[in-house]
């Protein structure tokens, strides 16, 4: 039997912090248990989060009136995203877990994981609008989002349930 593979994806700069500590304990609870565990770990890595005509090779579609989810949905189809994309296409695909490693910055995930998201997770490779969700391409992955918090408990509380 192959092993299972993991893919961890972790958004944090400094290798001092909680999310580090939980990334590598994730890390070796996996291994041990004879998982397969790959890291993308996107600062270190520097990741660009930022949309843009570098992440299609090759001609446009249209170069007057460039939109991204077209050219992009059109690159992935004719094998022509950026090789940034193309590796972390290829690490997802091969996942069977998905963990997500970062902690919560103004009630949402860090600017670089968004990034992530938007350059990696593409039309036709991620979703169709005929296949979404538990019909989608990733429906047999497990995904694991493993959030750490800075502030206030209360900050992370509806008004509804503290009343």
């Amino acid at each position: 039997m192959a092993a299972r593979k993991a893919l961890i994806v972790l958004a944090h700069a400094e290798r001092t912090s909680f999310n580090y500590a939980m990334k590598e304990a994730a890390v070796e609870a996996l291994k041990g248990k004879g998982w397969e565990v790959t890291v993308s770990d996107l600062y270190a890595m520097n990741f660009n989060p930022v949309i843009s005509r570098k992440d299609i090779t090759g001609k446009l579609k249209d170069p007057e009136n460039f939109q991204y989810p077209v050219e992009s949905v059109l690159a992935y189809k004719e094998g022509r995203l950026s090789p940034d994309i193309v590796a972390e296409q290829k690490k997802l695909e091969a996942a069977d877990l998905v963990i997500f490693q970062f902690p919560l910055q103004w009630f949402g995930v860090p600017a670089i994981l968004k990034g992530w998201f938007e350059r990696v997770l593409i039309g036709e490779f991620a979703y169709t609008y005929a296949a979404m969700y538990d019909k989608g391409p990733f429906r047999k992955k497990k995904t694991v989002l493993s959030i750490t918090t800075g502030g206030r408990v209360a900050l992370c509380i509806s008004v509804a349930s503290r009343s």
